[in-house]
Formats: C-alpha cells, structure tokens, sequence
C-alpha cells in the first residue's frame, strides 16, 4: 500500500452530477437542526444483523437489551457472511432489505413523482438518524469495473472514479435515491457545530458498527462503553505525530496536535511525539484511554506487548490508507488489533481514502469531549460520505455524557479505583497554586502513584524526588516505574545530583534479556556515568553496549573426513 494521496479538496478536479450538486445545495437545512435529548436517542437506532452469521443477532439482542432499544428496531438481513462483498450482493442483500425493512415499519416514508420527465423518489419523513450494524454485517464492497457512470465521471481523475467503498459509507446515504456510486460525495454533517438532528435525517443517516475479532470483544465494547458514560473516560492520552513538513502530508499532523490540545484543555495528562518514529515497543506507555497517531501498515510499538491493554472506554484511531480493511483480524491492520487490546471505539478505512478525506482527528475529539457521541463526532469530522471509512465502537457512546464533577461523586459513592484519574484532570484543570494544594492531599489520602508522580510534576529538586519515590512505592508496574524512574533521574541531573542520578537509574529492576530495554538501560546508564565523572563505569557500560551491538559469530563449517 503505498502513502496516503492528498487532495486539498473533495470536489477538486471531479465534477459531480447537476443532480447530485443540487441534492447538497438543498440539505443546508441543517441550520435548522437541535440537539437531540439523550433519552431519545436509542429511539432513532435500528440495529442491523446478519441472520447468516452464527453470532450476530445475540450481539444484536445484547446491545438491544443493554441500550434500551426495542426489538421491533432490529432489522435483519441475510447476507453472505463475508467482509468483502460485490456491488450486486451489497444492493441484493444489503442495501434493499433494509430499506424495504424501514419503510415497511413506518420509519421512512418516501414519495415517487416526476419532475421534467424524469421519475425521482425523495423521503419525505424519517423516525430513524442512526444505523448500527452489528458483527456479521459486511464491511466493504469491491469494485465494479462492469459499472459506468460517464455522466457522473467524464473528466474526473481516476482514482476519484472509483467504486469500491465502506458499506457503512453507503449505508449513510440510504435515503436518497439516484446518487452516483463513483468516488466520494460531500458530506452535509461535516464540521457541523450542532448534533445531528431532523430534518437532516431524511437526506443522511449516521451509520457505525459494533464489530471486532470476536463476539467476545463486542459484547465488551458495548459494556466499556455504558462503564465509562457512568464513570467517565480515565487514563492517559498519547498522540504520535511524524514531524513531518510536506505539504501534501502535514495537515495530518496538524490535526494530531490539535486533538492533542482538546484533550489538554480538558485536564488530561497528554503526551505529544514528533518524531518521524513511532513509539517504540518498550517506550513507558501506560493506562492508554486516548490515542491517535500515524503512519504504520499494522499495530507496532508498545501496543504490541502481550500485556498491553486500554484503558475501559478507550478511543484509538491510526491513520493508514487500509487501518480497517478487516476488523475481525486479532493481528492485521490497525482497528482489529487496536479493540483486541481493549479499545472501545476505533475508527478507519476499508480501501484507499487519500488523506484529506479521512476524519480529522482534531474535530473528531473536540466534538467528542464537548459530549457529543462517537458516531455524532465521527461523522462531523469526515469530509465525505460514499467513500472508504468505517466507525467501528458504540454508535451511542458518550464518554463525556457527564460532568468531571458528576464522575467524582459516582467514583466516591462506588468506591472505584478511576477516581485517582478523575482528580488528576482536576488537578489538571486548577490554576498552579490550586492544583498544588489539591494534588497534594489527594495523593496522600488515596496512596495514589498517579497523583504522586504528578505531584513530582509539579514541583521541582528535593521535593519532586521525594513524590517520585512516593508513586515508585505505590506502583508495581514497570513501564510506569520506567517512567517515574526517568523523571526522577532527570530531576536529580538538574540538581547537579549525576551520581544520584546513575544509583537511582542502575538500582531499575528491568528484563535485560530485552535488547531494546537492554540498549535503552545501558545507554543511558553510560552518559550518566559520564556526567559523574566515572570512568570505570563510562567503560563498563559502554562494554555492555558493544557486545550487545556486536554482529553474531557466523557458523562454523562443518569439518571434512579425508579419505
């Protein structure tokens, strides 16, 4: 697969159909479009399964009972239990059937007429905005070369007259009738700043699905979800940038760094790298509950590591052309792996979208932690519909449904371990004075490692050292000792402390018979021995680094008999 293509804008260089421009022109009514009251929202879900695949109407039924939907909004279909599927199955067994199944119950009506000789359908009412496919759903449809649509095309580049596409994509688009299948069309939600709401839902429906390696990892999905809708979303944000200055590439680390503010800006502790290289497998990446970074093929890096697991209600989004080629993968790809490892939420795209017409991850996470759901912010963050993305996680997920204070009087009155995390964006949150006062006494009174190391954070030589030593001896966790362990050597540095400084990094108990953690230990350990003015040490371990650098000895050829 090669590097994501960049366009700077949906319609550049691909004319659409004057059908097509005027269909867009005419759903500006969203302006006219409120909020919808959280209560009413699993009133507007139909939920979609596959009566050929083995698991998904229990899913369907689970997901049902643990909303509140009715059974009479499950619609089922029969399809060939498959991810990929042609553009005649997806039509024959997909996209009919469901139609048929919404206007059959009354939620859409539609109306046929003709307008200058030409017969049209157009919806005229619609009780439903959402669509949730569940596990057993097809993903995407392959392309069609028999199809051309030379009205819709004539001039258009090639790659943006392609067919192939996301089935949840499509889907999105169920209530209008005659649109072109060929390349992506504009999306009416896109960088809304109010929630998807009637009238808009007679022109587009929010499609997701709740879908992953396993029935197991759905059934999870659906209950981290409702867990941190109560409790809220605690834990860590990381973002991985690529430090990257093309100007065909650099908008996608524009939007990594301005998620990586929203979730700043609401109190979380964040780490932003900017490095062209990814995280490493043992970089010191702990209780994840955010993440979004770019640019890999498959899952790499600490997400790797046998142990590694998200936070409950975790959001993680990479971006690569094909992240969700398949979701039922525990190893290819991005989204698969990435909900194996405890994700609730993920997003991708099943073929290739070319970068600007992925979701922008900025957007994605600003409306996501002003409350919206994760499909409302998915959707309002993709620039186009008919096209390659998938949203795979609770459509109706809210992981900021409730105030921060809200979170801490639930996580008091249920004695749950999150509330560390919940003060920590207090913390977070307060002017420095404040927060100091605040960090300090809850870290005390919780035995917290979390609001410990945070302290040390927050203050500077003697005292930092200590609230370091203080989360050390409340956590048993390596890559958070790891971690710890770091700040606190770089605070004794500052402290013109460098043989402190080498005692407290060489007394780590770490697994050396790990190269990398070996490499990482033993080079660090020689510039501080460097910094202490000990040269026996300098050599020491710079012995260490040369025989784990060395090349391995070729074998020896086998020994000949003379006869």
């Amino acid at each position: 697969m090669g590097a994501l293509f960049h366009f700077t804008r949906l319609d550049a260089g691909a004319p659409l159909a004057d059908d097509a421009r005027m269909f867009w022109l005419l759903i500006v009514l969203l302006t006219a479009c409120h909020a919808v009251a959280a209560e009413d929202r699993a009133r507007q879900v139909v939920i979609v399964y596959n009566e050929r695949d083995p698991e998904s109407r229990s899913l369907a039924e689970y997901y049902a009972q643990r909303r509140g939907i009715p059974t009479n909004q499950l619609c089922a279909i029969s399809a060939r239990p498959a991810e990929t599927i042609t553009r005649r199955e997806f039509n024959e067994e997909v996209r009919e059937p469901v139609l048929r199944f919404l206007i059959g119950n009354g939620w859409l009506s539609q109306r046929a007429s003709v307008e200058n000789g030409r017969p049209r359908i157009d919806t005229v009412s619609s009780r439903v905005s959402c669509l949730a496919l569940i596990c057993g759903v097809p993903l995407r449809i392959e392309r069609d070369p028999t199809v051309l649509e030379t009205p819709y095309t004539k001039g258009a580049r090639p790659e943006m007259t392609r067919n192939e596409a996301s089935v949840d994509s499509e889907l999105a688009l169920l209530p209008v009738h005659g649109l072109p299948i060929a390349g992506p069309l504009r999306n009416p939600f896109f960088s809304s700043k109010v929630g998807f709401a009637p009238p808009l839902n007679r022109s587009m429906f929010l499609v997701g699905r709740l879908d992953g390696p396993d029935a197991s990892a759905v059934r999870r999905m659906i209950d981290d979800a409702l867990f941190a809708e109560r409790y809220g979303l605690h834990g860590r944000a990381y973002f991985d940038a690529r430090g990257i200055q093309d100007k065909g590439y650099i908008e996608g680390d524009t939007w990594i760094k301005g998620a990586h503010e929203a979730l700043r800006a609401a109190g979380y502790e964040c780490e932003l790298d900017e490095r062209e290289e990814l995280y490493d497998d043992n970089y010191p990446m702990t209780d994840v509950a955010v993440y979004a970074g770019w640019y890999a093929s498959n899952l790499t890096g600490p997400f790797q590591r046998p142990d590694f697991r998200f936070r409950r209600g975790a959001v993680a989004y990479h971006i690569h052309s094909t992240s969700a080629h398949s979701v039922r993968t525990q190893v290819a790809a991005w989204v698969g792996p990435l909900l194996l490892k405890g994700a609730a939420a993920s997003m991708g795209c099943v073929f290739e979208p070319y970068l600007a017409l992925t979701p922008q991850v900025d957007l994605f996470f600003k409306r996501l932690v002003e409350g919206w759901t994760f499909l409302e912010a998915g959707y309002a963050a993709s620039p186009s519909l008919s096209w390659q993305t998938v949203f795979v996680g609770d459509p109706l997920y809210r992981p900021f449904a409730v105030s921060l204070e809200e979170q801490i009087i639930s996580l008091k009155a249920d004695n749950r371990p999150e509330l560390e995390w919940a003060w920590l964006r207090k913390v977070n949150l307060s002017a420095r004075d404040e927060a100091l006062k605040l960090c300090r006494a809850k870290a005390g009174e919780l035995r917290s490692a979390v609001l410990h190391e945070k302290l040390g954070d927050l203050l500077s030589a003697g005292a930092a050292v200590r609230a370091y030593e203080q989360a050390l001896q409340h956590t048993a966790d390596a890559f958070t000792r790891v971690r710890v362990t770091d700040k606190l050597v770089n605070v004794l540095l500052a402290d013109k402390q460098p043989a402190a400084a080498l005692a407290r990094h060489e007394a780590q108990l770490l697994n050396l018979a790990n190269p990398a953690v070996a490499a990482r230990f033993y080079t660090k350990a020689r510039d501080l021995a460097r910094a202490a003015g000990n040269q026996d040490k300098v050599r020491h371990y710079q012995t260490k680094l040369d025989e784990l650098n060395r090349p391995p000895e070729p074998p020896s050829a086998p020994e000949t008999t003379s006869k």
